[in-house]
């Protein structure tokens, strides 16, 4: 009986870290900093720098509003090279303290800021795009 509790222990525990681990970015229709300064440069488009991590909760509560508002989503990407940076795995484009981190210009002129509102930040956005 014990094996069998054993067994089960080690098959849980596997699952939940396939699943943490699978999770990746979940940032579907973002690049990478690199793609991202490249469209930027060829199109003379502004980038929307989002610096991250898959460990971070205000980090998940904004990539959870990225991923379900598409009104939100369609404004980004209108009017900006939307890119995500995961502090963790790569090397963000300015210095970072803390996360998450907001970046809006082209490449070599990035201004940065905070906020732990998905509202405000929509706010600063359209401001900044007119």
């Amino acid at each position: 009986m014990k094996a069998i509790y054993a067994i089960l222990a080690v098959v849980g525990i596997a699952l939940i870290a396939v699943s943490v681990f699978s999770e990746k970015s979940g940032m579907s229709g973002w690049y990478t900093f690199e793609e991202g300064k490249k469209i930027s440069e060829e199109k003379g488009k502004k980038m929307f720098v989002f610096i991250g991590t898959d460990t971070c909760s205000i980090c998940k509560r904004f990539k959870t509003f990225f991923s379900s508002n598409e009104t939100a989503m369609e404004f980004i990407k209108e009017n900006f090279v939307p890119v995500y940076v995961d502090a963790l795995n790569e090397k963000p484009p300015v210095t970072v303290t803390f996360v998450p981190v907001f970046c809006i210009g082209l490449p070599e002129n990035l201004s940065c800021f905070s906020t732990d509102n998905p509202q405000k930040l929509m706010q600063t956005l359209k401001q900044t795009s007119q």
